[in-house]
Formats: structure tokens, sequence, C-alpha cells
């Protein structure tokens, strides 16, 4: 998540970039981890300097 932030775009399994704005991740999980997952996503973003805001 942290590199297609940065690289203003999706990154495809390929490794290809497709151009587009990212304003909002969305996180969906209903498993035991998803709440950690969730936290790890939240931390990598703000160690990356990336703001992270509530909408």
């Amino acid at each position: 998540i942290v590199e297609m932030v940065r690289a203003g775009g999706i990154i495809s399994a390929s490794g290809k970039k497709i151009p587009t704005r990212i304003d909002t991740v969305c996180l969906h999980g209903d498993g035991p981890e998803a709440i950690a997952i969730a936290r790890s996503v939240r931390s990598s973003l703000e160690l990356a300097g990336i703001e992270v805001k509530k909408f």
C-alpha cells in the first residue's frame, strides 16, 4: 500500500503501474487477525510519512 501511494498508482502483480490518485484505502477482514492487519497498515503508512486521516 505504501508503495502504491508513493508511486501514485496501482502496482499490478506483474509490476505494471496503473496511474491513479489514491485518496483512500479500504480494508476488509472478519478474521481474528483483521485488527492487527489494520494497525500494521496504518503504522506502515505513518512511518512512511503518509498522513492518515479520518473521513
